[in-house]
């Protein structure tokens, strides 16, 4: 009798205490609920079964942020919380792989709610294995980022602003500089013409003079001879012929009857193309800054090249391949910069390339396609690397060794062809091989600007 109430006594004793257990331990879950529901972190456990994982656990900010309340979730997939996880299966692929490698896995997804407003979601998934290494669980943490990626998008936004705004003042700044510098040049260019005009002018006055006087003075030369030749046959005109043939021999008549109209034709030559560059040059430095006007292009790419002769003389040959061209509407100043620009870049690229004026070889074409024309400016100079292409018109980029180059000269030309005139410029090129620009311009110039 005794030992019967004493189990029984045990027994009462032992259920008290796992009852007293039992109650510590739901004290225990209500306050990790208590505390979980609190947070503004969103906790999730997930039991790792087939065909999907089940929800075993959420707090309230989870159900709350979703559109649920938490009972709708507890024992459900976890496709109920996360829609697209079983729609997106490269992605499922990737946290199944990760999971099972003991890795966690972090991602960003934006969420639709059962209303159809939307957030965005940052999570870390982690793993729980069991005691036989087995994955059982997941834990998955994170928050409503939408706030922090909306933020994190304008200070993106502010920072792309900024340098654009930058990338637009150096812009500014290289076409301020120059404008003042083709100013200069032009003011220079007009100074110089204006000098070497009334000389060249004299020069050319005094060539065709002397030529006619000498044509003359040939006919003189022949007049007298004849007439020499016509004295009778005498001692006395004998000695004159005599002494006329000494004359002749000695100052070598013949040679220079024969060589200096060739010496006139030279000359004539010479002062006719000094004459052309004086021209060329206040063709190509002409101070119409803002102005667009019709313009013959084909004529203003042969003034450019008669400019810069001296950038390529020893580099290369040039081949031109002119169509027919109507007159573009445009500031043909500006375009004889991106023309000079070009042409002084192909000749370095040549010299770069180690080739010379038999080898070397710049080819400038033109020709009409649709409303717009095409200029292309092509080299079989040293070529651009691939990863440079793309950072051809940045402001201050250049490949030039330091004192060659300014990295001003391409960028001017994106900005004279593209924001003033309303074309197009690219590049193709091969490294080793050679490098070819294509500008395409409207005929009918700069469509109008729309917009304040």
């Amino acid at each position: 009798m005794m030992s019967k109430d004493s189990d029984a006594r045990r027994l009462q004793s032992e259920v008290a205490v796992l009852r007293a257990e039992n109650a510590a331990l739901r004290e225990q879950l209500t306050l990790r609920d208590q505390a979980l529901d609190a947070t503004s972190t969103f906790f999730v456990i997930t039991e790792h079964v087939a065909p999907e994982p089940i929800i075993v656990y959420c707090n309230r900010v989870v159900a709350d942020e979703h559109g649920f309340r938490r009972e709708e979730l507890i024992g459900k997939g976890i496709a109920a919380l996360a829609r697209w996880a079983t729609r997106d299966t490269e992605h499922a692929s990737q946290l199944n792989e990760a999971l099972r490698a003991g890795r966690t896995f972090n991602h960003e997804r934006q969420v639709t709610r059962p209303d159809g407003s939307t957030f965005w979601l940052g999570m870390s998934v982690r793993p729980i294995f069991d005691g036989a290494g087995r994955l059982t669980h997941a834990v998955s943490v994170g928050a409503d980022i939408t706030a922090k990626r909306d933020e994190t998008l304008k200070k993106q936004e502010l920072q792309d602003k900024l340098v654009a705004e930058m990338k637009e003042r150096a812009r500014v700044v290289i076409e301020l500089q120059l404008a003042q510098k083709l100013e200069s040049v032009g003011r220079l260019a007009a100074g110089i013409a204006h000098e070497i005009n009334t000389p060249i002018q004299y020069v050319g006055d005094g060539v065709y003079f002397l030529r006619s006087a000498f044509e003359d003075f040939n006919h003189l030369l022949d007049g007298w001879r004849n007439a020499v030749d016509a004295l009778d046959d005498d001692s006395a005109h004998g000695a004159l012929r005599h002494a006329v043939a000494e004359l002749t021999a000695k100052h070598d008549l013949e040679f220079l009857r024969a060589e200096i109209p060739k010496a006139f034709d030279r000359t004539a030559d010479g002062v006719a193309r000094v004459t052309n560059i004086v021209k060329a040059m206040k063709e190509f430095a002409h101070p119409d800054a803002n102005e667009q006007s019709p313009a013959d292009l084909n004529h203003a790419i042969d003034t450019t090249l008669l400019v810069a002769t001296n950038e390529y003389r020893y580099s290369a040959k040039i081949h031109t391949e002119f169509a027919e061209l109507p007159h573009v509407v445009c500031n043909i100043g500006e375009l004889n910069q991106v023309f000079l620009n070009l042409i002084v870049n192909a000749a370095h690229a040549i010299h770069d390339a180690g080739k010379d004026v038999n080898t070397g070889e710049i080819k400038i074409s033109t020709a009409v396609d649709g409303d717009s024309v095409l200029i292309s400016v092509g080299d079989n100079g040293c070529g651009v690397p691939p990863e440079n292409l793309s950072r051809l018109y940045d402001p201050f980029f250049t490949t030039k060794e330091v004192g060659r180059g300014t990295g001003q000269g391409l960028a001017i030309c994106h900005s004279i062809i593209v924001d003033k005139h309303g074309g197009t410029i690219s590049a193709g090129s091969k490294l080793g091989t050679g490098t070819e620009f294509t500008l395409r311009l409207p005929i009918a110039g700069r469509p109008p600007r729309t917009g304040a």
